[in-house]
């Protein structure tokens, strides 16, 4: 190719990106899905397992010795690893009161010492406490549960040492996250995803109303430079989008993305063009806007979600976990997370980064490919 072409090319290349990101300038809904939707996301999870709240409990301590005060001020001391925030808020009641806030639903549970707690406990003999909750919800009547065993064994090693109790704790992986903070890096990969998709398609329906696109039939040269430049004004609203979302993220948990940038960003690049060329084929396959717009976010969406977004990849079975393998984003959000917390991600193995690489690598290539085909087909009329 000689430099007359080549400097025909590129800039051909950059007056559509002028053009295009003259567009964005102009009409900013084009950036309206990578921060709006992801936002909503991210605020409706931090409202859900971001906000942890102490479980209240009505306490009706009727022992008459010193053991049940003990034993109620042990249980209400025991604080989460994570938050550092107490389990369990008491609410001093007597039985009949105790019983109405229940019923009120203003507490999750009673809590009764009997009066012969202590007289019981220091005759060597057994005591017992009773525990009524509510357990509609299952995970929270295992929490119930699980916070007053804690509280329980955390009397007995301090007021009966000589119990033959030992607990081995055992943990499985250097270190523990918050379920929100993981959440959260997925929404930022999502935001920069869904921004880059509703980018492109946005644009192209906006040129397609205004009766524009028909000029590019008339095109002396290869189409192949304006698609590139469509490509990465997507990425680029992909990557307010993130911006955004990423500061968000900072003030909700504390999680700093930047500190792995260097390692994010070739992630998003791939994955990026492999979910942009996709809302290509879609935008110009589907000639209605809205349609392709739910099309591609919805698409876009369940991927994210079964790629692991709430849960790990590892807890999927069967064809669950053969759509999770298969998906380019479930290695990009395990190499994203790994970059920004330093934990391994890979579950085992399942989600190599040679393999995840691969993958995501493949993905970008064809469709890449298919998009251009169609852009080609669509827009210079199948003839360059």
């Amino acid at each position: 190719m000689d430099a007359k072409r080549k400097g025909g090319i590129m800039n051909l290349f950059i007056r559509e990106l002028r053009k295009l990101l003259a567009l964005t300038k102009a009409d900013p809904k084009s950036l309206a899905a990578g921060i709006i939707a992801p936002t909503i996301i991210l605020v409706i999870f931090a409202l859900t397992f971001g906000n942890f709240v102490a479980l209240k409990l009505a306490v009706v301590n009727d022992d008459a010795g010193a053991l049940g005060t003990a034993f109620e001020e042990t249980v209400f001391s025991q604080t989460s690893p994570l938050s550092g925030e107490p389990y369990f808020e008491a609410i001093e009641a007597d039985a009949g009161k105790a019983q109405e806030l229940y019923e009120q639903g203003r507490v999750n549970g009673i809590l009764t010492i009997p009066e012969d707690f202590s007289a019981r406990l220091g005759s060597g003999e057994p005591a017992q406490v009773l525990y009524a909750f509510d357990n509609y919800n299952t995970d929270m009547a295992k929490n119930l549960r699980l916070y007053l065993d804690e509280g329980i064994f955390a009397f007995y090693q301090e007021h009966m040492p000589g119990m033959e109790i030992e607990v081995r704790r055992e943990f499985a992986v250097g270190t523990q996250l918050d379920w929100f903070a993981i959440i959260a890096v997925g929404v930022f990969m999502l935001a920069f995803l869904m921004g880059s998709m509703f980018n492109f398609l946005y644009l192209l329906n906006k040129e397609r109303v205004h009766a524009t696109l028909s000029e590019y039939r008339l095109a002396p040269a290869s189409l192949l430079p304006t698609f590139a430049a469509r490509v990465v004004v997507a990425l680029l609203a992909g990557a307010v989008g993130a911006a955004v979302n990423a500061l968000l993220i900072w003030l909700l948990t504390g999680v700093d993305l930047a500190c792995g940038l260097l390692a994010i960003l070739p992630i998003l690049l791939v994955l990026g063009i492999a979910f942009v060329s996709f809302a290509a084929i879609v935008s110009l396959t589907v000639r209605k806007f809205s349609g392709a717009a739910m099309l591609s976010m919805v698409t876009a969406v369940v991927a994210w979600f079964l790629s692991g977004a709430t849960t790990s990849v590892k807890y999927a079975t069967g064809a669950l976990l053969d759509v999770a393998l298969a998906l380019p984003s479930s290695y990009g959000l395990s190499q994203i997370r790994a970059a920004v917390f330093n934990v391994d991600q890979s579950v085992g193995g399942l989600l190599a980064v040679d393999k995840g690489w691969l993958v995501m690598g493949a993905y970008a290539v064809v469709l890449a490919v298919a998009a251009w085909a169609v852009y080609r087909k669509r827009l210079g009329g199948g003839g360059r």
